[in-house]
């Protein structure tokens, strides 16, 4: 029903109720800044070369939500991936992730998947709702593959290690499920027969604790 990318399934799984990202937890706030790196490196549109990042190409259209992250690659390159996350999470001021947070909350209304409401001091700020069937068909993608036999996407893969680190994964599975999960998640990390979903997964592990480090 939604095309949704990465960045949007994962804002999309980490919202609460009231439309905002849990106060509680800088994870929640890194993994979203996280995840629009990792959708620029999976799509091509930024590289990764000696553990640093470069736009070589040109934003596409379809990406154009994400353009705040793009422009700070394309002025700072190369830059590293931790330095990138840093800027929209750890900044004095939230006015760099709320360009961020905008962005690809936005793209979920456009697509029906959120409603946005006035939040915030006076209302200066945009909450998004989240609609539960879009969340409901997120989590049920990731079920099917991560679950059941089969190959498992670059996407799928990054998503479940990015709300595994921010400990959201384990709200939307049962007990048993969970366990599930975990042994698949660490099945996942090892298979050196699908390198792309293994070195996502290893980015993912490796980005946030240099972010950790850089926190304390």
């Amino acid at each position: 029903m939604w095309n949704l990318t990465l960045t949007q399934q994962y804002l999309l799984c980490v919202l609460n109720q009231k439309g905002r990202l849990p106060t509680l937890g800088l994870e929640k706030v890194v993994g979203l800044s996280m995840a629009a790196v990792l959708e620029l490196l999976l799509e091509e549109t930024v590289v990764l070369e000696e553990k640093k990042l470069s736009a070589p190409a040109s934003l596409p259209q379809e990406q154009e939500y994400l353009r705040p992250v793009y422009d700070f690659i394309a002025k700072k390159q190369p830059v590293k991936p931790e330095k990138v996350v840093e800027y929209f999470s750890l900044n004095l001021t939230d006015r760099n992730f709320t360009q961020l947070l905008d962005g690809v909350g936005t793209q979920l209304v456009n697509k029906g998947c959120a409603v946005p409401k006035q939040d915030g001091f006076l209302g200066k700020k945009t909450a998004y709702l989240p609609a539960r069937q879009a969340v409901d068909l997120v989590v049920e993608g990731m079920r099917a593959q991560l679950l059941e036999e089969g190959p498992v996407s670059r996407e799928t893969a990054a998503l479940a290690a990015l709300l595994d680190k921010s400990g959201e994964l384990g709200r939307f599975f049962s007990a048993y499920e969970k366990k599930t999960l975990k042994s698949r998640l660490k099945e996942l990390r090892q298979d050196q027969t699908n390198r792309l979903v293994c070195q996502a997964m290893e980015y993912i592990d490796s980005l946030m604790a240099a972010i950790i480090v850089a926190v304390t």
